[in-house]
């Protein structure tokens, strides 16, 4: 179900008057309010330890309980990407992020709950000096290093996550 399929009364009045206004937006007939459906802004973090595995989890929540994915998270309002991927990786792995660099973005769509919401992935080259306090927190069951070589990009439970990792890997072939 899209999200806008999942509004019946207004926000803004009450009015059980929302119609479509074009693709990406809903209009209430009864106070002339409009609603834009813009994406939600996520970020996940590309981490490789010293002998350069990439760090990838294995969700333990739906979307995608058991699938790959990586360390990150929704961005909270007033909070910068950097920001938000920091505070995920510290809330899911207990790692300190020292530095950090922009990879790429990309669209993609959550299911939660019976609605699919839209959002933006912006992936980052994190940097940590210490991986000692790594552990599988929050909604991750488990935490691994893995070889390039090794990684099933099918495994991924979301398009952009699996898009991020196989441009990834691509410029470490590059590279070496």
């Amino acid at each position: 179900m899209s999200i806008s399929e999942t509004f019946i009364y207004c926000p803004k009045c009450s009015a059980r008057a929302l119609r479509p206004s074009s693709p990406k937006s809903i209009f209430c007939s009864e106070c002339g309010f409009e609603y834009f459906f813009n994406p939600a802004a996520a970020v996940a973090g590309l981490i490789v330890n010293d002998t350069g595995e990439l760090l990838v989890t294995v969700r333990s929540v739906d979307p995608g309980k058991g699938l790959w994915d990586l360390p990150g998270g929704f961005i909270d309002p007033g909070e910068t990407a950097e920001h938000a991927l920091t505070r995920e990786i510290a809330e899911e792995l207990s790692l300190d992020v020292v530095s950090m660099d922009y990879f790429a973005s990309a669209p993609n769509e959550y299911p939660y709950k019976g609605v699919t919401y839209p959002t933006l992935d912006m992936a980052f080259i994190c940097h940590v000096a210490d991986f000692s306090t790594m552990k599988a927190l929050d909604d991750i069951a488990e935490a691994m290093f893995l070889p390039s070589e090794t990684i099933d990009l099918a495994r991924f439970a979301f398009p952009s996550i699996r898009a991020f990792v196989e441009q990834f890997i691509a410029g470490k072939t590059e590279e070496s």
